[in-house]
């Protein structure tokens, strides 16, 4: 009976044991809340100060052209108008990158450098002042700029680096200019490569000129001063002794962008490498050739005969002009698309030919085309052969021509041509001259905006007139002439106008011959590639120009 006792007992022991095993698992926790990945910034802020020569000749600060640190939305560093030779003016552009180390590049491009009008002073200086227009400016190459590495004073003062000068038209092709990159810094002295730290501020100044700008840096004072009016001068002087009336009423119009990247984990980064300027887009400029085909309106207005090939009564180009002749007037004949056989004879006044496709769909003409009167237009069609005329006030546009590879693709002959208009075609397989005009007395033709290359010369006149905005190339470059012109002022009232083409075939050469030998000839701001016109001209040449090789052929 104890036996039996002591083994309850031992029963009851081991039962409390069991009891006290059943509570909660030893544990701890440790929660980390909140965890967050937040991007830098890199955000770039301009501000700028600025001063302008006031009508009285005397240097004031310009209101219109300053402002505080901000987000460039439509402000500008230059709007001054009247200006006058000996004019000079000065700014100091701050430069404020949150909140990163960054990369600092820039960027200027020139929009319009033109003459607006030709007045009686201008021509005096300027006898080529007789088409104004785009390009033809002569105020671009007269205001002069220095940009340097300011310290926030607006005066160049000594140890002060300058990093681009010249005038505005070669600022404007200077492309991408390097400020802060794995290279260079203008503000390290002496110059040495790294970024701009971050949540800090850097000054470029910049000095123009109406005329010849000389510098003299004064005495650095660490930018104590506060801007060039308290009596130190802006370290610059402008003479317009330089300047004469040739750029009266001209305009310059240009736009300057800034850029900013990160420097960290970034450190080959340069400007000219990994900096490309992206421009806002502004109004459309005029496409050349074939570039602008699509742009043809293949339907006429209205159409008093329609011609097509393929209908259910087909008919010939020639059929119908005969039926738009017995309507009498000045009549639209509208071509289908179809395979067109000439010779085409045009010989009703104010008639106009119209394919109803476009040049590149298309209605193909194969055999010459004959304008035989005045007032006559021929447009959208693929030519396979010449067109000639011997009238006036024609225009010939939006056509594809292969001129068979003899004589002038488009030729006028006789004392034709007066009026007349020649462009957006593309003029090819010419066997001598793309398109030609003979004889004296042929003027005011436009021959504008066309594609041409040609086995001899791209464009071949007696004759004054315009020709302006083409593309011209050779095929035979040993033989190859841009174009040829030559002119005898006493038969006609001036001599042609021949500026802002692109003759970009490399070795074809551009030239010209003046039968009198008291007259001059002037090819003013065309590209010419890798030709070189000078002593081909008796006039002046412009070796380049930023209208003519912004194209997109060149």
């Amino acid at each position: 009976m104890k036996k039996i006792l002591l083994s309850l007992s031992m029963i009851a022991v081991v039962g409390v044991i069991v009891l006290g095993a059943t509570g909660a698992f030893f544990s701890d926790t440790e929660t980390s809340t909140g965890n967050t990945f937040t991007a830098g910034a890199i955000d770039l802020t301009v501000d700028n100060e600025s001063y302008v020569t006031n009508s009285a000749g005397v240097l004031v600060a310009s209101i219109n052209t300053s402002w505080t640190l901000s987000d460039l939305t439509g402000q500008l560093f230059f709007n001054f108008a009247d200006l006058k030779p000996g004019d000079i003016g000065e700014d100091t552009i701050s430069l404020h990158v949150d909140n990163n180390d960054s990369w600092l590049c820039a960027a200027a491009q020139i929009t319009d450098d033109s003459d607006q009008t030709c007045t009686e002073p201008e021509l005096a200086d300027d006898s080529t002042c007789t088409n104004p227009g785009l390009g033809e400016g002569e105020l671009g190459s007269e205001l002069n700029f220095t940009f340097w590495a300011d310290d926030g004073d607006n005066v160049y003062e000594v140890g002060e680096n300058i990093f681009l000068d010249g005038p505005i038209s070669n600022i404007g092709q200077a492309g991408k200019i390097t400020l802060a990159d794995s290279g260079t810094n203008i503000w390290n002295n002496p110059v040495a490569a790294g970024p701009l730290p971050g949540n800090s501020t850097r000054y470029i100044g910049k000095a123009w000129c109406f005329g010849t700008l000389s510098s003299t840096n004064v005495p650095q004072d660490g930018g104590i001063t506060s801007g060039p009016l308290d009596g130190r001068g802006t370290g610059f002087t402008c003479s317009g002794v330089s300047v004469d009336n040739a750029s009266q009423t001209d305009k310059v119009m240009g736009d300057i962008q800034f850029y900013a990247e990160q420097s960290r984990n970034n450190a080959l980064f340069t400007c000219a490498n990994n900096y490309t300027p992206t421009w806002p887009q502004g109004a459309q400029r005029p496409l050349v050739g074939a570039n602008d085909f699509e742009g043809y309106q293949t339907q006429a207005a209205h159409c008093d005969v329609t011609v097509d090939e393929n209908g259910s009564a087909p008919q010939t180009i020639q059929q119908g002009l005969a039926d738009a002749a017995a309507l009498g007037g000045p009549r639209t004949v509208c071509v289908e698309d179809g395979d067109y056989t000439g010779p085409i004879d045009i010989e009703m006044v104010g008639l106009t030919l119209h394919s109803n496709t476009g040049p590149s769909n298309t209605a193909t003409i194969t055999g010459d085309v004959n304008i035989n009167a005045d007032s006559v237009t021929v447009e959208g069609f693929d030519i396979d052969g010449k067109v000639a005329s011997d009238f006036h006030d024609v225009i010939i546009r939006y056509n594809n021509i292969d001129g068979g590879g003899s004589g002038s693709a488009i030729g006028f002959g006789g004392s034709s041509g007066i009026g007349s208009t020649i462009t957006n075609n593309v003029v090819t397989n010419a066997g001598q001259r793309g398109i030609y005009l003979d004889q004296n007395g042929t003027e005011d033709f436009v021959v504008t905006y066309n594609t041409i290359s040609a086995r001899k010369n791209g464009f071949g006149s007696e004759s004054s007139g315009s020709f302006q905005r083409n593309v011209v190339s050779g095929y035979d470059v040993s033989n190859g002439i841009g174009f040829e012109v030559e002119y005898d002022s006493g038969n006609i009232s001036s001599a042609p106008v021949i500026s802002i083409n692109n003759f970009n075939e490399a070795g074809m050469t551009g030239y010209a011959v003046a039968n009198n030998g008291s007259t001059t000839f002037d090819a003013p701001s065309n590209w010419w590639g890798n030709a070189n016109p000078a002593g081909h001209f008796s006039g002046a040449v412009t070796a380049g120009s930023p209208e003519a090789s912004a194209y997109p052929e060149n």
